[in-house]
């Protein structure tokens, strides 16, 4: 127990999306978190090039500009890493005291990070022993330069970068360790986090981490499908999009002619069977197959809010979906004025801004 009477720091999570800068503040509350501010800023085009930041300058400005419009005014910043170049894996190593794993990490590290490992940020949690002995532990890489450059764009703005985490622990912090009355913990649950140019799947057992897996595929695809195929502006498909309803495509029975539809419909599909895939992967790595297989997928992000997308994402996997946004959530309120709906696009962000808070408690 710690005496924390004069915190003077203020913290904002940051998630710096493809498309999308979200700012988020959080505050303890009786009954959970109050979110006190909220802001959304464009992403500047071509800032961000495989979760690397490549206009630096630019982007320190868009988030200057958020925090102002948001009236944000943190100084410490909470920010996100992911992509397909972060590592998040559960390994299973000889026992030894933390020390000497700390020492050999990088070389355990190496069998699973594409890049030098000289040339990613390594950290570890050490899970349990298992049963033949061994001990199981949570590898987190992520390039320096994926980190550095956000770093640098925040500094640039006048934040304080205090922790990197990774965006699916943020999703993770929100939807599973924050839900009333721990009840995901007994299940296994699939965490769907779809963002404009990528989602993230994760696969939580028992409140732990089993995998994650990042496919490179998100809203914005369906976007440029739409706008190539009918020729309209990226604005003019994206009001497109937000009225098809791909419910619609699950009456079998009486299949109607929608031709923005069945442009999307492949993209889906393909978004689908690569869930299913690491699903699958998941599923193969239980010893003998016999853990237990995901029995719910938690549904999120800003393109995720597409109609009817929960629906036809359980219809094809055969598992309940169910689209969960912050304030789905009876422990999360809000204070603000201006409308935020079920904070589908605010999940990663309000993970973040928990982050202080967790490591205090």
């Amino acid at each position: 127990m710690s005496l924390r009477l004069f915190r003077s720091k203020s913290y904002v999570g940051l998630d710096i999306g493809a498309k999308v800068i979200k700012a988020v503040q959080v505050e303890r509350s009786n009954s959970g978190w109050k979110v006190t501010r909220v802001a959304h800023g464009p992403t500047p085009p071509g800032a961000l090039k495989d979760g690397v930041v490549s206009e630096v300058e630019a982007l320190a400005h868009a988030i200057q500009g958020l925090l102002r419009s948001g009236r944000i005014s943190a100084t410490t910043a909470v920010i996100g890493a992911s992509g397909a170049s972060v590592v998040v894996r559960k390994v299973t190593v000889g026992k030894m005291p933390e020390a000497v794993l700390r020492k050999s990490i990088k070389l355990e590290a190496g069998r699973y990070v594409s890049s030098s490992v000289e040339d990613s940020f390594i950290e570890f949690e050490i899970l349990g022993d298992t049963e033949d002995g061994q001990m199981e532990i949570l590898v987190v890489a992520a390039p320096r330069e994926l980190v550095q450059t956000r770093v640098l764009a925040c500094e640039q703005a006048g934040l304080e970068v205090e922790v990197v985490d990774v965006d699916p622990f943020a999703t993770y912090r929100v939807l599973v360790e924050a839900a009333p009355d721990g009840a995901l913990y007994e299940e296994t649950v699939a965490l769907v986090d779809v963002g404009a140019q990528t989602t993230n799947v994760s696969v939580v057992r028992s409140g732990v981490f089993a995998m994650t897996r990042t496919i490179p595929q998100g809203g914005q695809l369906l976007t440029e499908a739409l706008s190539s195929y009918f020729k309209l502006e990226e604005e003019q498909a994206e009001q497109g999009k937000a009225q098809l309803d791909l419910r619609v495509l699950l009456n079998e029975a009486q299949p109607q002619e929608n031709p923005p539809l069945r442009v999307v419909q492949p993209h889906v599909d393909d978004l689908v069977r690569e869930i299913r895939r690491s699903l699958n992967y998941f599923q193969s790595q239980q010893a003998d197959g016999q853990g237990s297989p995901v029995n719910r997928v938690l549904l999120c992000g800003g393109a995720a809010a597409m109609p009817g997308l929960a629906a036809y994402m359980e219809h094809r996997l055969g598992i309940p979906t169910q689209l969960v946004g912050v304030f789905d959530n009876p422990r999360f309120t809000f204070a603000g004025l201006e409308e935020v709906g079920q904070g589908l696009d605010l999940t990663v962000a309000s993970g973040l801004a928990m982050r202080p808070f967790a490591r205090a408690a």
